[in-house]
């Protein structure tokens, strides 16, 4: 992986995408650029929220039980562990590499550095948030009102 493939995700990411390249540059020497193999597991349910985590190549899923099937597909440019990571909270979920899978680790610390001094970075991560938020309360509202419709016709 090279300087120029991490600062490419960063740019990717919805998140950094306000940020210019020298900056960026900074935010993934920063970091620290680990790899995983199909399968391999970056982390589980309960796991300490020390990091997050930006995907730089390949690709990643979420699921709420080892077993289940993935609630979520994390490609080049997403931004995933954040919400443990900046609320002191432990993994909600496990996340391994669909395929081979490379991102860069952003330390707790450092995120929080990040955002105290970017506003328009703390910004969009409030937005990724908020966005993620209500598409957990309209799969909530969609599953709730899928089951008041089996009950009424039973």
């Amino acid at each position: 992986m090279s300087l120029d493939d991490a600062v490419g995700a960063l740019r990717a990411c919805t998140v950094f995408r306000r940020i210019d390249d020298g900056r960026l540059k900074l935010i993934a020497l920063t970091g620290e650029t680990l790899s995983y193999r199909a399968g391999e597991t970056l982390f589980a349910r309960g796991d300490a929220g020390d990091a997050a985590y930006v995907v730089i190549s390949g690709a990643a899923e979420v699921r709420m039980d080892p077993a289940a099937a993935p609630v979520a597909r994390l490609e080049r440019g997403a931004l995933f562990g954040e919400i443990a990571a900046l609320c002191d909270r432990p993994r909600i979920a496990f996340v391994t590499a669909a395929a081979p899978l490379e991102v860069l680790r952003l330390d707790r610390a450092v995120l929080r550095r990040l955002l105290a001094e970017f506003s328009d970075l703390a910004l969009e991560v409030i937005r990724l948030m908020a966005d993620r938020l209500e598409s957990a309360n309209l799969k909530l509202a969609a599953r709730d009102a899928g089951g008041d419709a089996a009950r009424t016709k039973a």
